[in-house]
């Protein structure tokens, strides 16, 4: 019978295994350093990426930031106008009212029945003193100011009987709210049928 001696056989397997082995290591451990580098340039080139946007957006920012801060400036200075146009149609207002006030006192006057002596107008009120007859024109005075569209409530302060030029008359104060038209509003109307 034949021996056939098959270790130097089996040795040279195992060393064919052990150099596979060895190489599908290495090749992995290769192909493992490929990924990671091509992985870590895509990572460093999205970064890049996302560095120049930022850069960008800041830059917008900082442009939207001074628009901003102009369109601030703007209202502030559209609210100062606003302001402004109201103070001046205010004194429109109040220019005109006391010319109307005088015109509608003496329509409001009892002819040959009294007189005024003293007229004092505040932002407010109305006093008036003066001189009449009887308490009849007193209250048909009143009367009248109550119906005039300029006057609030009318009240009488004081009335005195007292003796002028020979005769028995009265001597009244009578205290007025004053009823002011507000000109904003309606000056706000014009501006708009003027931009139309």
């Amino acid at each position: 019978m034949i021996r056939i001696n098959l270790l130097p056989y089996r040795a040279a397997r195992s060393k064919e295994n052990i150099r596979k082995q060895v190489s599908i290591g290495v090749l992995s451990f290769v192909l493992l350093l490929v990924i990671l580098t091509v992985y870590n340039v895509h990572l460093k080139a999205k970064t890049n990426n996302l560095t120049a946007k930022l850069e960008g957006i800041k830059k917008e920012v900082t442009i939207y930031k001074a628009k901003a801060d102009e369109v601030e400036k703007i209202k502030k200075k559209l609210q100062l106008l606003e302001k402004q146009i109201e103070i001046v149609n205010n004194l429109e207002a109040m220019r005109e009212y006391p010319p109307k006030l005088l015109e509608k006192m003496t329509e409001m006057v009892v002819q040959d029945r009294m007189q005024l002596n003293r007229f004092i107008a505040d932002a407010k009120k109305i006093s008036v003193n003066g001189i009449a007859m009887d308490n009849e024109t007193i209250a048909e005075f009143m009367t009248r100011l109550e119906r005039s569209s300029l006057f609030g409530s009318v009240s009488l302060k004081s009335s005195k009987k007292v003796s002028r030029f020979g005769l028995s008359m009265k001597l009244f104060d009578i205290n007025c709210s004053k009823k002011v038209k507000k000109a904003a509003t309606t000056v706000k109307k014009d501006a708009g049928k003027k931009g139309k």
